[in-house]
C-alpha cells in the first residue's frame, strides 16, 4: 500500500465518452517507469520529485502526454481523456503500441516484441507472420497447412519453444499449429533470442516464441474475415469477446482453412512400367495436396475482480484433414495417401497480482491435450508427376499403413513473484509436461502398439532480479530439469517385451543484465548453461511414415552468450528511427536434428557430437510523419560440426567444421509502406506494402560430401489495404512471389509460385 507521505501521481482514463479504459498504457517519457490501468480506468504511479512527462496510449486513440512538476510527499491526481482515431491502419498501430510492447522490450532478456494487429488485414497464419523478424526464417514444405520448420538464431525444430499466452504447445498435434493459425488470433508476437525467462519454463536451446492473443482486462470487440486466393485457397475467421462491467467475460473463436495447393512444381516423370527416372524435368500440377482445418473454441470466466485479475475456463477443438503429395523429396508422387488429426484442449488460468499481500503475484495456467490422428497409406495404385497410376498386387503408395494413434498430453505451468522495496524481485517457476501415446496399425499389427509411451517432464526455477535504478537490471537464475521416459521395446530381439524406463536430471543456470547507456541507447547481454530434453515426438516420431522416432535421443546441452544493443532516435515528431542488432555463441553437445534418408526420403533425429554456432542479426525500422515506413532485417548464422574424430577413430572427420546441412545461413527480409489518410471520406485510409524476402544458397547435404546446393531465392510480395467506416470495414489484395521464381525449403521441397488473395474483413471495437 501507498503511504500518504509518498509520492505518487493517480487517476483515471476515460474515452471521449467518459467511459473507463482498462489496460490503458502509461508511461514517464525517457524513463523505464509505467503501469495500465485497471479495470474501472484507475492507475497510479510511484515516482521521485520532479519534472515528468507522462504518455497514455491505447489502441484505437489518439496518444496523449501531460507535463507535471511534482513535489516530495505531494500526490496529483490527473485525469486523461483519450479521442477514438480511425482504426487499425499500420501508422496508427506503430506510434500507439510500440509503447506497450517497452516492458517487454526493456527487460534483461534479447527479445524483440511487435505487434500483429496491422497485419490483420493480411491472410497469413502465424507461421507467415514470424518470417518478418530479425533473426528468424520459417521452413514450410509447400503451401496452406504444410509442415513447417521455424529457425531462430540458427536453431530449428523442437530447439525453440513455443507458447500461446504462457503455455507451451509442445503437446499439441497437427490440428492446431502455427500452420493453420490466422494471425488475427495474435495481438502481438515476443521473440526471444537465447536465453528464455523462467515465466516460461522452457528448456530451450534456441530461444523461445510467445503468441499473445490479449493483454487481459477489459475487451468487447467483433473481428470477422474472410479471403480467397489461388489454388482455390478459403480462409474464415471469427473472434469475439464481451466484458460486463462486472468483470464477467466470454469469449469466441473460431476460424477454418482451406485449399487444393494445386500449383505448380518442377518434377521428374517416373515411368511406371519399369519403375525407372525418365530424367524429363516437367512443369507439372499437384494433384493430391488438399488440406482443410477447422478449429472452434471458446473462454468463460471474470477479470479485474477482487479475487483475480484473471479466471478464465475454456476449450479448443480442431480437426484437419491433410492429403499427401510426396515424402520430404519430390522424386515420389502419391496419390491417395492421407492424415487426419483431431484435439480437444480445455484449459484454465488464473492470474492474481497483490495475492494476500502487496507485491506478490501469482499464476498458473493448465490445460490438457486429447489428440487423435490416422496415417492411412492403403491404395492398390502407383503414381507419378503427371497422375498416371498403375494397379498393383499389394497395397501402399509408400509404406502400407493404416495407423492409428491417440495422444495425450497435460501442461501445468505455476509461477510465483515477489518484488521486495521496488528493487528485488524472487520468482519461483514449475512447469509439469506429461506425454502418452498409445498406437494401433491395422495394416501390421505389431508386438509394441499393445503398450503405450510415456515421458514425464518437470522443470523447476528460481530466478532474482536486482534493479537498483531505471538503467541498470540484472537477473540470475536457475533450473533443475527432470525427466522420465517409459517404453516398451523388445532389446534382446526374443520376443518378450519388457518396461524401460530411464530418467534423467540436468542443472541449468544463468545470467542476464541490461544496461541504459542513454535513455534511448539500450545494452544487454546473458549467459545460460541450457538443456533440452528430447521431445515426445522425437522420441516415438510424429506417426507418419516420413518422421520416425528414436528413442535412445540424448539430451542436448549448450552454453549460450548473447549480446544485443537496442536504439531509439525521434526528431520533432515526423521521424522515428529504431535499429537492433545481436551476437550470439553456442556450443552445443548431443545436438540433435532430422537427419534425412536420400533413398526414401525419409527423416529420423539423431545426435550430433559437437556443434558450433556463431551469428549476427541486424533490424532497422524507419517512419516518416505517418507517410512512409521502411523495414529491413538480415540474419547470419555460422552453424559448425566440431566432432574431430569420430568414435573408435584417430583420423580427422571428413566433415569436421563444414556447416551443419540443410539450414540457410544469410537471409533477410525488407517491407516499404506507405499510408495514405482521408482517401475518399475522412478517416478513409489506404496502405501500400512491399515486400523482400532473400535468401542464399546453401547445402542440401554436408559440402565436404559434395552435396546439391539449393540455389539462392529472392521473393517479392505486395499487399494493398483500403479502410473504411472508422476502421469497421477493411478490404485488402495481395499478390506473393510476383516473379513466379521456383522457391525451395525444407531438404529442397518446392513452394507455391506466383499467387493471389483477397480479404474482405469486419472489425467493431469496444461497442458497448
Amino acid at each position: 500500500m501507498y503511504s500518504q507521505h509518498e509520492t505518487k501521481i493517480f487517476g483515471k482514463v476515460l474515452s471521449e465518452e467518459e467511459e473507463e479504459i482498462s489496460d490503458a498504457y502509461l508511461y514517464l517519457k525517457d524513463k523505464s517507469t509505467y503501469t495500465l490501468t485497471d479495470f474501472n480506468g484507475n492507475y497510479e504511479l510511484k515516482v521521485k520529485p520532479g519534472n515528468y512527462e507522462v504518455v497514455v496510449s491505447f489502441m484505437g486513440y489518439d496518444e496523449v502526454s501531460k507535463s507535471i512538476s511534482i513535489a516530495k510527499g505531494e500526490q496529483k491526481e490527473i485525469i486523461f481523456t483519450l479521442n477514438s482515431i480511425s482504426g487499425n491502419t499500420l501508422d496508427d498501430v506503430y506510434l500507439n503500441v510500440k509503447s506497450k510492447l517497452t516492458q517487454v522490450q526493456e527487460s534483461s532478456f534479447n527479445v524483440v516484441a511487435f505487434n500483429t494487429e496491422s497485419l490483420h488485414n493480411s491472410s497469413l497464419d502465424i507461421s507467415e507472420t514470424l518470417d518478418k523478424v530479425s533473426g528468424v526464417k520459417v521452413r514450410r514444405t509447400g503451401g496452406t497447412g504444410s509442415d513447417y520448420n521455424v529457425m531462430l538464431n540458427g536453431f530449428t525444430g523442437k530447439h525453440v519453444k513455443f507458447f500461446i499466452d504462457g503455455v507451451p504447445m509442445e503437446g499439441f498435434n497437427a490440428a492446431f499449429q502455427l500452420n493453420n493459425i490466422p494471425v488475427n488470433l495474435a495481438k502481438r508476437i515476443e521473440v526471444y533470442k537465447g536465453v528464455v525467462p523462467i515465466s516460461f519454463g522452457a528448456d530451450a536451446l534456441g530461444g523461445a516464441i510467445n503468441i499473445v492473443t490479449s493483454d487481459g482486462g477489459k475487451q468487447n470487440f467483433i473481428d470477422a474475415s474472410y479471403s480467397y486466393g489461388s489454388f482455390n485457397t478459403h480462409k474464415t475467421y471469427l473472434n469475439a469477446a464481451y466484458t460486463a462491467k462486472s468483470g464477467f467475460t466470454a469469449r469466441l473463436t473460431a476460424y477454418q482453412n482451406y485449399s487444393d495447393n494445386n500449383y505448380k512444381v518442377d518434377a521428374d516423370i517416373v515411368d511406371l512400367e519399369n519403375h525407372q527416372f525418365t530424367g524429363d524435368i516437367r512443369r507439372v500440377r499437384r494433384f493430391h495436396d488438399r488440406y482443410k482445418n477447422y478449429t472452434f473454441g471458446g473462454k468463460i470466466g471474470f477479470v479485474n475482480t477482487k479475487f483475480a485479475d484473471e479466471l478464465l475456463m475454456g476449450f479448443t477443438f480442431s480437426d484437419v484433414y491433410d492429403e499427401i503429395q510426396n515424402p520430404a523429396y519430390m522424386k515420389i508422387a502419391f496419390g491417395e495417401k492421407y492424415t487426419t488429426a483431431q484435439s480437444f484442449i480445455p484449459d484454465l488460468s488464473y492470474r492474481k497480482r497483490n495475492l494476500f499481500i502487496d507485491n506478490l503475484d501469482f499464476s498458473i495456467t493448465a490445460n490438457y491435450s486429447l489428440g487423435n490422428a490416422k496415417n492411412i497409406d492403403d491404395s492398390y495404385k502407383r503414381y507419378n508427376w503427371l497422375g498416371e497410376y498403375i494397379l498393383t498386387d499389394s497395397p501402399g503408395e509408400f509404406n502400407y499403413s493404416k495407423n492409428y494413434f491417440k495422444d495425450h498430453n497435460g501442461s501445468i505451468n505455476t509461477n510465483l513473484t515477489y518484488l521486495l522495496k521496488e528493487k528485488h524481485r524472487f520468482t519461483l517457476n514449475n512447469v509439469l509436461n506429461s506425454f502418452w501415446r498409445k498406437n494401433k496399425d491395422d495394416a501390421e499389427p505389431k508386438a509394441e502398439d499393445k503398450y503405450p509411451t510415456e515421458t514425464l517432464k518437470d522443470i523447476f526455477a528460481f530466478a532474482y532480479q536486482f534493479t537498483p535504478n531505471d538503467k541498470l537490471s540484472l537477473t540470475g537464475f536457475s533450473k533443475y530439469y527432470y525427466n522420465r521416459v517409459k517404453r516398451y521395446a523388445d532389446p534382446n530381439s526374443t520376443g518378450e517385451y519388457q518396461h524401460l524406463t530411464k530418467t534423467t536430471t540436468d542443472l541449468g543456470y544463468g545470467l542476464a543484465t541490461s544496461y541504459f547507456i542513454f535513455d534511448n541507447l539500450q545494452l544487454k547481454t546473458s549467459y545460460e548453461k541450457a538443456f533440452r530434453v528430447p521431445s515426445g515426438r522425437e522420441l516415438f516420431g510424429s506417426g507418419n511414415d516420413f518422421d520416425l522416432g528414436n528413442p535412445d535421443l540424448k539430451s542436448e546441452s549448450s552454453d549460450n552468450f548473447n549480446f544485443g544493443i537496442t536504439y531509439s532516435w525521434k526528431i520533432a515528431k515526423k521521424h522515428h528511427l529504431n535499429l537492433d542488432g545481436s551476437f550470439i555463441y553456442r556450443d552445443i553437445k548431443d545436438f540433435i536434428r532430422m537427419i534425412p534418408d536420400p533413398s526414401n526420403g525419409v527423416l529420423k533425429p539423431g545426435n550430433e557430437a559437437k556443434v558450433e554456432n556463431r551469428g549476427l542479426d541486424f533490424g532497422a525500422n524507419y517512419n516518416y510523419n505517418q507517410l512512409f515506413s521502411v523495414e529491413a532485417n538480415l540474419t547470419y548464422q555460422d552453424m559448425r560440426n566440431k566432432l574431430k574424430y569420430r568414435s573408435g577413430k584417430e583420423v580427422v572427420s571428413t566433415i569436421y567444421n563444414d556447416r551443419i546441412p540443410n539450414l540457410p545461413f544469410l537471409y533477410g527480409n525488407t517491407n516499404l509502406s506507405f499510408y495514405f489518410k482521408n482517401v475518399f471520406e475522412e478517416k478513409d485510409n489506404l496502405t501500400v506494402g512491399y515486400d523482400l524476402q532473400y535468401i542464399h544458397k546453401f547445402d542440401y547435404s554436408y559440402e565436404s560430401y559434395g552435396g546439391v546446393k539449393i540455389p539462392t531465392q529472392i521473393a517479392h510480395d505486395i499487399a494493398v489495404n483500403y479502410s473504411f467506416g472508422k476502421g469497421k470495414y477493411n478490404i485488402s489484395i495481395a499478390a506473393r512471389n510476383l516473379l513466379d521464381k521456383n522457391l525451395y525449403d525444407n531438404f529442397s521441397l518446392q513452394k507455391p509460385g506466383r499467387n493471389f488473395s483477397v480479404k474482405f474483413r469486419y472489425f467493431l471495437n469496444q461497442f458497448n
